[in-house]
């Protein structure tokens, strides 16, 4: 009777003991010396967290036309400032420098979006069904009817066969043409 007793006692105090550091330790840690540990143990944070790696062509074409006209706007508003010689010389002979660099990249831009033109990228996600790739191609905009697209996968023995990955659909394929890229048959 008294081990029973005294083994209670044991299990209540463990228990109780447990609860009281828990609550002590939850209360001294918040996200700020969480993140204070962690960058003195070596971690690295991004800067801007977007879960994206590298941006689409269209929205570095979109940024690298809205950087055009922003330095369009401060070469007009330098232009109207007046400077002393040496100064506008170095400024022109850098602003020529950004404007070539700017040129350059513009260039190499659109020759890379030329590349692409006509073609729309599409993920195939793991373990989908053909039904599932059908509708987010219908929303995507690659086909016009997820239905029938899938039952045509369907139909002609696609359906088993889809492969995960990022594939590049030309614009206007035919539906057997899109069910070959995303079965990797070409």
């Amino acid at each position: 009777m008294k081990a029973k007793w005294f083994i209670r006692g044991m299990g209540t105090g463990i228990v109780l003991t447990a609860l009281i550091l828990c609550m002590a330790y939850r209360s001294n840690r918040n996200d700020g010396s969480v993140i204070k540990e962690a960058k003195e143990l070596g971690m690295v944070f991004p800067e801007n967290e977007t879960g994206d790696i590298a941006r689409p062509e269209k929205d570095q074409a979109e940024q690298l036309a809205k950087d055009q006209e922003k330095e369009k706007k401060e070469q007009e508003q330098e232009k109207q400032k007046p400077a002393s010689g040496a100064a506008v010389s170095q400024k022109n002979e850098k602003d020529q420098e950004a404007k070539d660099k700017l040129d350059k990249s513009s260039k190499d831009i659109s020759q890379g979006s030329k590349y692409q033109e006509g073609k729309k990228s599409f993920v195939v996600r793991s373990g989908l069904l053909s039904s599932s790739v059908a509708r987010e191609m219908e929303e995507a905009g690659i086909i016009d009817d997820a239905d029938a697209f899938d039952d045509y996968i369907e139909k002609n023995g696609y359906g088993k066969q889809l492969r995960s990955g990022k594939y590049k659909i030309p614009d206007g394929a035919d539906y057997e043409t899109i069910a070959k890229i995303i079965t990797r048959q070409n």
